[in-house]
């Protein structure tokens, strides 16, 4: 039993060992035991509903309609049925209205399972009924009792308590309600693809989203990281299906609200997939009509299967990009990290200038001002960490203290200075706008390398799982070789030797829709030839060499003949 408390009390004889010795003029001590055998069979159940306590599985799970008795009658036409919801631990009742029973009517309450435990042939369970008349836990707290029933086409008898208790509930034949339920009659469901199920296991690329093929009811589960289950979805009909693609609605769970969706599949390699889900609908005719799924203007989810094995890179060569690999949820991560890592890296870089400018301030060699590319500041830090360092320990403490923070942000200001000097003269600029090397396939058949200008700036690495051409674009889904995250890269052929290249975790498409948060940022790629191969301007300088020398030779010759 959890969350759930049944305690039987009569008085005067309910009574602790300690209030007996406490007690004056009593006699004796009584044992518990033989206080407990002085409550009558019939003394007064208490029930008591521990608050905000942790759902379980409901006992009662899958399908069934059922007709109910509030009463006045059963209500029998139209039938009445429940269903699970995406979580195990609640049940969706859908009530009907019967015109010829009165007290009937047409509504909805969701029922979380908070506890259960079996009583003879009873069995009880516990739980908070939602729904549009509960406003308090009086009204929301309510005890079942149910019974499996043999020889009955129904499969079980089932009766709710009228208030917050298990007060009168001692059969599933009396209650405020009396439910009869039957399992829902099984529907000849359609199939999900085979290439679909294979691998069972399925991930949005950046891993914010699980797709689960659960066996055992042929259903799609779609779930968190965490493991819990967003939405559910069950083959309903299908309406096309070729070898790598299939259109098919399906009946669509997302917590206790469902629908019919359609949905396209379509298997672009080994390991990656795609889906187009739409608006779900009430009538599973409507789910793909041009209202609630259109093809041209539904955006994809790219899919990448769980273990999946590296594949050889397309497009093997190397090229000049201007850009990033990193879709921009990652650059933003990385960009927070690297703030971090500065900070902390500018907190010793000024502890050591500030050592180092003591000794060129005392020894009279060259100042910071030159070393920093700034005069005036320059001097004055020497001079400031001179006279400091004649200071009494406490007052230099002191003084540092008050002058860290200027002297943090005129360290971050010259460093900056400093560093674009010598990357502007060394033709090196370290942003994600500037030039630099992407190598596919070459030192390594299955992975891009971006390579960059600067040694301070990062190196891209990818390894590549699956790729497939699409009007005219080569799609590659790579993983990130840090953090394991999946990009989709899509390079899209201009002019002359020009590519345009769009990175994000969803495949880029003209004219698609995209969400704020997975766009695709563009790139600007050239190509620069084969892997290996040397630039051509080069190689046309060494053979003119060459020739030169030959020629040269062949001279000498005749001048010495």
């Amino acid at each position: 039993m959890n969350g759930h408390s049944r305690i039987s009390s009569s008085d005067p004889y309910m009574r602790s060992n300690e209030d007996s010795d406490n007690c004056m003029g009593c006699k004796g001590r009584e044992t518990l035991h033989y206080l407990c055998e002085q409550i009558p069979g019939d003394a007064l159940l208490y029930s008591m509903f521990k608050i905000n306590p942790e759902p379980i599985k409901c006992p009662l799970s899958g399908s069934y309609t059922f007709t109910y008795n509030r009463g006045h009658g059963e209500c029998r036409s139209p039938v009445s049925n429940m269903e699970m919801c995406t979580e195990d631990s609640r049940l969706l009742l859908s009530f009907q209205a019967c015109f010829d029973v009165p007290g009937t009517e047409s509504t909805v309450e969701e029922l979380t399972c908070l506890a259960w435990w079996k009583d003879g042939n009873s069995r009880y369970l516990v739980g908070l009924v939602s729904h549009h008349h509960a406003t308090s836990n009086e009204e929301r707290f309510r005890c079942f009792v149910y019974e499996k029933l043999s020889g009955s086409d129904a499969e079980y008898k089932l009766a709710q308590s009228g208030d917050a208790t298990c007060n009168g509930l001692e059969s599933a034949e009396v209650g405020s309600r009396i439910m009869t339920l039957k399992k829902a009659p099984l529907m000849d469901r359609c199939d999900f693809p085979v290439w679909f199920k294979g691998p069972r296991f399925w991930h949005a690329l950046m891993g914010s989203a699980h797709y689960v093929f659960d066996a055992s009811d042929g259903s799609l589960h779609i779930k968190k990281p965490n493991g819990h289950t967003v939405a559910r979805s069950l083959c309903e009909q299908i309406n096309k299906q070729t070898a790598s693609e299939m259109m098919a609605v399906v009946h669509h769970t997302m917590g206790c609200k469902s629908g019919f969706m359609c949905v396209m599949f379509y298997r672009r390699d080994t390991h990656v997939a795609e889906l187009q889900m739409g608006t779900p609908t009430v009538r599973l005719e409507d789910a793909c009509t041009t209202e609630n799924f259109d093809v041209h203007r539904t955006p994809f989810v790219t899919l990448l299967a769980n273990n999946s094995e590296t594949q050889l890179c397309p497009m093997e060569g190397q090229y000049m990009m201007k850009g990033s690999l990193t879709p921009t949820s990652s650059i933003s991560r990385h960009k927070r990290n690297h703030n971090n890592k500065a900070r902390s890296h500018r907190h010793w870089d000024v502890v050591g200038y500030r050592n180092q400018e003591s000794v060129i301030g005392t020894s009279g060699s060259t100042s910071a001002a030159a070393s920093l590319g700034g005069l005036i500041g320059g001097a004055y830090m020497g001079l400031e960490a001179k006279r400091r360092s004649y200071l009494p320990r406490a007052r230099r403490t002191a003084v540092d203290t008050k002058n860290d923070t200027a002297f943090a942000v005129y360290r971050e200001h010259e460093e900056e200075t400093l560093r674009s000097r010598r990357e502007t003269a060394g033709g090196c600029n370290i942003n994600h706008a500037s030039n630099r090397q992407l190598l596919i396939g070459c030192n390594e058949e299955s992975t891009i390398e971006v390579k960059p200008k600067c040694k301070t700036d990062d190196e891209e690495l990818y390894t590549c799982h699956g790729h497939w051409q699409e009007n005219q674009t080569t799609y590659i889904i790579a993983k990130h070789a840090f953090s394991q995250h999946g990009v989709c890269i899509s390079y899209v052929p201009t002019d002359g030797n020009h590519i345009q290249v769009y990175v994000g975790d969803t495949c880029h498409r003209p004219n698609m829709m995209q969400s704020a948060t997975h766009k695709s940022i563009p790139a600007n790629v050239t190509t620069n030839g084969k892997c290996g191969e040397v630039n051509g301007s080069i190689r046309l300088r060494s053979t003119g060499w060459a020739y030169s020398g030959i020629l040269s030779l062949l001279l000498i010759r005749c001048v010495l003949r």
